[in-house]
């Protein structure tokens, strides 16, 4: 999809915005978790986290405009940029795949858990995303918990938690299903999937 000029200024004004809060809060912060539970394994969510594409990443939800990767790897230090929309105006996420114990928060179980940060244009935090994603005997239980600034206005933050409670489940149920049929063109088993990792080089 094309990204147009209103969009990037858009995207600018929002890091502006974000820029503004980081340094009126002087260090301190604030955050929300939300859990969720879903019928699919671990594995399958990884393996969809480290191939997911712009088709793909569309399905989360209406807001989602377009997703690139810039270091397409798996785990720390992969980096990739999420345009979408929160309260109606685009931002572009840059995001980046960081060690866990960077995280303000730290998670309960270290061995299921991952960090991405949201960074602005000289790779410094803007916010946390701490990711908890354990196995459980049903599927998968994923607690993501977002760190903010403490001068992020309610109604972002709010945004946020309303936008993932929103995205996940198509995420698990459209998107990851889409991305196997397209990949392999039928639903194989998981280890065939696994075996698979990662399809190089990124199509977008």
């Amino acid at each position: 999809m094309e990204i147009k000029l209103t969009d990037w200024l858009q995207a600018v004004h929002h890091e502006v915005e974000m820029r503004r809060w980081r340094d009126q809060s002087g260090g301190k912060i604030k955050h929300f978790t939300v859990t969720q539970e879903f019928d699919i394994t671990p594995a399958i969510i990884g393996w969809y986290m480290m191939n997911r594409d712009s088709e793909s990443y569309r399905m989360w939800h209406p807001a989602h405009i377009e997703f690139q990767w810039e270091k397409k790897i798996a785990g720390v230090g992969a980096t990739w940029v999420c345009w979408e929309k929160i309260n109606g105006q685009m931002a572009a996420y840059r995001m980046r795949s960081v060690p866990v114990e960077l995280s303000p928060i730290q998670p309960k179980n270290k061995t299921c858990s991952s960090l991405n940060i949201i960074m602005d244009t000289e790779e410094s935090p803007l916010i946390y995303i701490l990711n908890e994603t354990e196995s459980i005997e049903n599927g998968t239980r994923i607690t993501l918990t977002f760190i903010f600034p403490e001068a992020t206005p309610d109604e972002y933050v709010e945004a946020h938690r309303q936008h993932f409670s929103e995205e996940f489940p198509n995420m698990i149920y459209k998107a990851v299903p889409f991305l196997i049929q397209r990949t392999f063109g039928y639903i194989p088993d998981t280890e065939t999937i696994i075996k698979s990792k990662l399809i190089v080089p990124a199509n977008n």
